[in-house]
Formats: C-alpha cells, sequence, structure tokens
C-alpha cells in the first residue's frame, strides 16, 4: 500500500503527534533511556573498535575516520572525553583481553537497545510476549548489526572516496572530486540512518504480525531531527557553551549526555509519528480519535426505541 506522506504535514495529524507523546511521557522516557545509553556507549564504540582490529586487521586509519564522522555529529568536548576514556581502556587493557572481551563489550551495549524495546512497546501499545532470551537475543543482533552497518559505512566511504578521486582525477576531473564524493557520502550516510531507524522500528517493538517497511513517515522525521538536533546543538555550543563556567570538567559528560538525550528523544518522537499513522491507516476511531458518528447515532436510535418500548409496557400495566 502506498503511503501518503502529504497528510504527516497536516495540523490535525501534528495534534495527535503532539497528544500521543505527552500521553506516553516522551520526555521523561528520553531522559531515562539516555541515561542507559551512557552506559552503553562506550561498551558499543570499544566493540566496534575490536571488530575493525578482527576484520581488516590494522585499522588506524579507519579509527581516526569514525572520530572524525563523530566530531561531525557530537559537540567536539564530549568527542575528546570519548577518545580518551577509549585510549584509556586500551592501554589498560592487552590485545588479546580486547578480541575476546568485545563479546562482553556487545552485551552491554545492548542494554540501549533494551531501555528503547520497554519505550517503544509503550508506544505502538504492545504488550511484551516474547520471552525474556528471545528480546535479549534481539537486542544483541540488533547491536551487532548496526555495529557492522557503521563498519560498511565508514569503509565504503573511506575507500570509495580514494577510488572515486583517483577516477575523476585520470578523467581531469580533480577539482570536482571532493564535492562529489562528499555529495555521495552525504547520500549514504542518509541511506544507512534510514536503514538503522527502520531496524529499530521494526525489530525492537513486539510488532504482531511483523511487518518489515523500508520507509516510515516516523524513520524519515527521526533522521531529519537528529540531523537537525545535531548540528543546531553544535552551533549553540560554538556560541553559548556555558557548561564548562557551570559545570568545570564535567561539562563534557552534561554535553555527551545531553546529545544522547535529543537522540533518544528522536528514536521515541519517530515511533510516535508511525503509531499515529498506524492507528489512521488502521481507521481507529475514524482518523485515530474521532468518534464514529454513524455508530453513536445508531446506539442513539436503538436507545430511544428501547425507551419507547418500556413506556408502552408501563402503559399496558396500568
Amino acid at each position: 500500500m502506498k503511503t501518503d506522506f502529504k497528510r504527516f504535514f497536516k495540523l490535525d495529524f501534528l495534534k495527535k503527534v503532539y497528544a500521543e507523546a505527552m500521553a506516553e511521557d516522551v520526555v521523561s522516557n528520553a531522559a531515562q533511556i539516555a541515561f542507559y545509553f551512557i552506559f552503553a556507549l562506550f561498551p558499543l564504540l570499544l566493540f566496534l573498535l575490536s571488530l575493525f582490529g578482527l576484520v581488516l586487521g590494522s585499522a588506524e586509519d579507519m579509527r581516526q575516520e569514525l572520530f572524525v564522522y563523530l566530531r561531525g555529529i557530537i559537540p567536539a568536548s564530549a568527542v575528546t572525553l570519548i577518545e580518551q576514556t577509549l585510549s584509556e581502556v586500551v592501554q589498560e587493557s592487552s590485545g588479546g583481553k580486547l578480541t575476546f572481551g568485545f563479546l562482553l563489550a556487545l552485551w552491554s551495549a545492548s542494554a540501549g537497545i533494551d531501555s528503547v524495546r520497554i519505550v517503544l512497546n509503550d508506544v505502538y501499545d504492545l504488550e511484551e510476549t516474547r520471552s525474556w532470551w528471545k528480546y535479549k537475543l534481539v537486542s544483541v543482533l540488533l547491536t551487532l548489526g548496526l555495529t557492522i552497518l557503521v563498519i560498511v559505512v565508514i569503509a565504503t566511504i573511506f575507500y570509495g572516496t580514494s577510488f572515486l578521486t583517483s577516477v575523476l582525477t585520470g578523467a581531469g576531473l580533480e577539482n570536482s572530486a571532493p564535492y562529489v564524493a562528499g555529495f555521495l557520502s552525504f547520500l549514504l550516510i542518509i541511506a544507512a540512518l534510514l536503514l538503522a531507524f527502520a531496524f529499530l522500528y521494526a525489530f525492537v517493538p513486539n510488532h504482531e504480525p511483523f511487518a518489515w517497511k523500508w520507509i516510515t513517515p516516523g524513520a524519515v522525521a527521526a533522521v531529519a531531527l537528529w540531523l537537525l538536533f545535531s548540528f543546531g546543538f553544535r552551533i549553540y555550543l560554538a556560541y553559548f557553551d556555558s557548561y564548562a563556567a557551570t559545570y568545570g570538567s564535567l561539562g563534557a559528560i552534561i554535553i555527551l549526555l545531553l546529545w544522547l538525550y535529543l537522540t533518544a528523544f528522536v528514536i521515541l518522537i519517530g515511533g510516535v509519528i508511525n503509531a499515529v499513522a498506524n492507528k489512521i491507516s488502521a481507521g481507529k476511531g475514524n482518523e485515530a480519535g474521532k468518534p464514529d458518528t454513524e455508530k453513536e447515532d445508531l446506539a442513539s436510535d436503538n436507545s430511544e426505541k428501547a425507551d419507547k418500548s418500556d413506556e408502552k409496557i408501563e402503559k399496558d400495566e396500568k
């Protein structure tokens, strides 16, 4: 069935999304998820770097490329904190420990997906019927899948940019090579983000029956909002950063936690948009919440007939 995206920009639909977000307490739940994200972030990055080493062997250039992209979306002070923390972890651990410990890091990182699952089930009005090992397996596999997706995207951009630059240089278009490579890299990142959000909204909640959708209104809105919030937050910090003066050395941690909160908020808003869209598509309550007037009129008529019948019986008895 073709999705009509035009109706999702109407004021009535946005009002329903706002009402649903308030009903599900998205603001508070996003803070809860961000709390779990802060514990899952470093194991996830450690697992990612370990996987770099296992799959690509010497992957120092790829690691630097990862931090370059992190600086593009995460505030600089938070990226510095992440780099320092990971460097300390790597120095304190031998290569063998990191290699055998990356499964433990994967398990720890899946806690973030678990926290998202609980809230998205509420957003979609779903009951968790899967056993513990099933939804935990989904969380672990999804964490692994998203990590591999990051590796594929970074490797494609890293090696693809070099290949494309050499091809365009050979064709005499070396001046336009950076622009073409940058545009293609941006498109690849957008596609990867859409795929990541599609995985979250399809596999994490307990949908019955399961239905895969590559592009949903919630995923499109979540990607757009995430990019907007990330770059907007960076601009805000560039001109109005007062966290260092207020919190001192804790400023970087506060900034990282705020960015994770914005990320969690965007994920939940995308889920709310999909939930409202599903209710409208299913025709629940005649456009998601509106009363079905025909059924009400029929019920009213039946009630009036029953009252008249009772009156007639009372007269006959008299």
